[in-house]
């Protein structure tokens, strides 16, 4: 209903609360034609309806006189409605008891029908009828409710005696169950909206209302903590932060490290643009830090930090990673930028993950000289969810999260920024593209070293656009990795070792696994227990990771903001008289249009691994 109605009903309510007897008649005759199409969209059954609605006039004729605000009115009458159908169907509030024969739709809604038989064709009316006929009666009201009526989640609330944060859940929880049932008739993840407005169109009482029904990606927004409540409580009713330590099946416990003081050496942004770094805040700052991983613990990680002010503000999401950018915010949030980089930490040490072994990261502890007081987990399923807060620097607050099939779906793993922040787009073509070819060249051990690959930039892309390369050593060696596996071919073209897929990839950058190229190398020298520096220079915005693998050192040069690994160097740890040994140089294209067939996907045989694979070790291995 507009604005202009809604201002005729207040008129009439206060003249009919004034004694007009003419208005008040006219009042109820408005409201019973609105009355019926919200009571038929909760019930489903046209019989009901009438009953339904008969009873809320009676009801509301006879305490009408209590009505205090004429602005009230739609809420009041929509409660006393609510109740009545709540009333009716008991305990089958929460339960899905309707079948299609019980819904007697062929009775109802056909003033609206001719304007909606152009746009909405039969099939599509059946499936989505009978997908919100399987909602409880208490979803379809919340759908009712926000999506026809525009009512704010704070009069949803007052109308079914809740929280607002629990009519938000409710909302979530049916718009997703909406969306299971639209999905099982065959109907795609898009089809959401499409399915509500049809709903909407046909279950109008008239073609002016059928006009006017609308749903927008706004409507559906509920926020984050509304969609982790709704998570949370969806199978095995209100969970609650823990005190202790407990952990139930499927679900993960942390302590989020705290994040050190901003890297000094680097200088300083202008006062809009967001760090590149993961900045920690005031001490009053409160932060939550998301990390998912839809393969399970050791594949792509994304990650989404979330910070509160101490002002009581809305949240703002500092930090999102995730399938398809890369996007930071200043502390204002007055701007959005999406970068090539993924973020790292301001002090440089290596960004932790609450998935990695403990002795690994003992080893990491070790060698930065600083204890980690991340709690780690052991699960290793696929759809890892966990998340962890803190307050500024002091110690971490546990959180507990549970598992979830599909993340990067959910609006609670999504930015939360305003429609109006403005998106600064920062990325290359490259990076735009979200994945590229690049080439090898170089020399190691006087032997010419070339070679080519794909390397995809996010994980959506990693899927079509898989990475791969393929290097030669003089005419002796060949490496390649391929998703089909990696392996070693000698001089006469004959495989000697196979390794599993993504084996040889080890001790090179990997965007699409989530994190910058600098905590890939350190995590992949880590793993094989190799010590590690890191050095910094401020005034070309490069890095060097300096890697021990006795008798040599493996030196990459990093360029932060474009997150890639640009040359590897090759030396003899104890230094001497020609103590270089060679070094690989690395080239990524911007533009790929015109590339011939010099990078098609190389080929390998059937065949088994015959190891786990050396990890970064394969790089000295080329030398020795």
């Amino acid at each position: 209903m507009s604005n202009v109605d809604d201002d005729h009903v207040q008129v009439l309510v206060k003249q009919a609360q004034l004694g007009e007897r003419d208005s008040l008649h006219r009042l109820a005759e408005t409201a019973r034609v609105r009355l019926h199409q919200y009571v038929f969209r909760l019930t489903l059954k046209e019989d009901l309806t009438q009953d339904i609605v008969q009873e809320t006039m009676l009801e509301m004729l006879k305490i009408f006189r209590k009505l205090r605000r004429a602005e009230k009115f739609w809420p009041w009458l929509y409660a006393i409605a609510l109740n009545k159908v709540r009333n009716h169907y008991g305990k089958r509030w929460r339960q899905k008891r309707l079948s299609f024969d019980e819904a007697g739709y062929a009775q109802a809604g056909q003033a609206g029908g001719d304007a909606l038989a152009e746009a909405v064709t039969a099939e599509l009316k059946e499936v989505v009828l009978c997908s919100i006929q399987e909602l409880e009666p208490r979803q379809r009201a919340v759908l009712t409710m926000r999506c026809y009526d525009q009512m704010s989640y704070a009069q949803i609330a007052e109308l079914m005696d809740s929280s607002e944060v629990a009519a938000r859940a409710l909302f979530y929880r049916a718009k997703k169950a909406l969306g299971r049932r639209l999905s099982a008739h065959g109907l795609g993840q898009g089809s959401l909206l499409l399915a509500l407005v049809a709903f909407g169109k046909m279950t109008a009482t008239t073609e002016a209302a059928a006009a006017q029904v609308s749903v927008t990606g706004a409507t559906l927004h509920v926020g984050p903590l509304a969609a982790l409540t709704a998570m949370l409580t969806s199978k095995a009713g209100v969970i609650t932060t823990l005190a202790a330590g407990a952990i139930v099946t499927g679900s993960v416990v942390v302590n989020c490290d705290p994040i050190a003081s901003i890297f000094s050496s680097r200088p300083p942004r202008a006062p809009e643009r967001p760090a590149a770094r993961w900045e920690s805040g005031s001490s009053e700052t409160r932060q939550e830090c998301w990390y998912y991983f839809p393969q399970g613990p050791g594949g792509p990680v994304m990650v989404r930090l979330v910070e509160f002010e101490p002002s009581g503000g809305s949240p703002l999401c500092r930090i999102l990673q995730n399938q398809y950018a890369n996007y930071h915010t200043g502390r204002r949030g007055d701007a959005v930028r999406m970068t090539n980089h993924r973020v790292w930490n301001p002090d440089l040490s290596v960004r932790r993950l609450p998935t990695d072994r403990p002795a690994w990261s003992d080893f990491i502890s070790q060698v930065e000289g600083r204890p980690s007081d991340m709690e780690l987990t052991t699960r290793g399923r696929k759809g890892l969810l966990v998340a962890c807060q803190r307050q500024g620097g002091q110690e971490s607050r546990i959180w507990r999260i549970d598992r979830h099939s599909n993340v990067l779906d959910e609006e609670y793993f999504h930015f939360s920024w305003p429609e109006s922040t403005p998106t600064i787009d920062e990325r290359d073509t490259m990076h735009q593209r979200g994945w590229t070819y690049f080439r090898i060249e170089g020399v190691l051990n006087d032997a010419r070293v070339s070679g080519r690959g794909r390397i995809p930039f996010i994980y959506a892309a990693s899927g079509r656009h898989y990475p791969w390369f393929e290097m030669r050593l003089g005419k002796a060696l060949k490496v390649i990795d391929t998703p089909d596996g990696a392996c070693i071919h000698d001089g006469d073209h004959s495989i000697t070792t196979r390794y599993p897929d993504g084996s040889l990839f080890r001790g090179l950058g990997r965007p699409w696994m989530g994190l910058h190229c600098i905590d890939t190398v350190r995590r992949d020298a880590a793993e094989q227990g190799l010590w590690f520096e890191i050095a910094y220079d401020g005034r070309t915005g490069r890095a060097t990771v300096t890697v021990r693998a006795e008798p040599l050192r493996l030196v990459y040069a990093v360029d932060m903001e474009a997150d890639l690994v640009e040359k590897i160097t090759f030396l003899r740890t104890s230094p001497r008289d020609g103590d270089l040994l060679g070094e690989l140089r690395f080239e990524y294209m911007q533009d790929v249009t015109e590339i011939g067939d010099e990078f098609a996907p190389p080929r390998i045989g059937a065949g088994t691994a015959d190891s786990p694979g050396p990890g970064m070790l394969w790089l000295t291995r080329l030398v020795q």
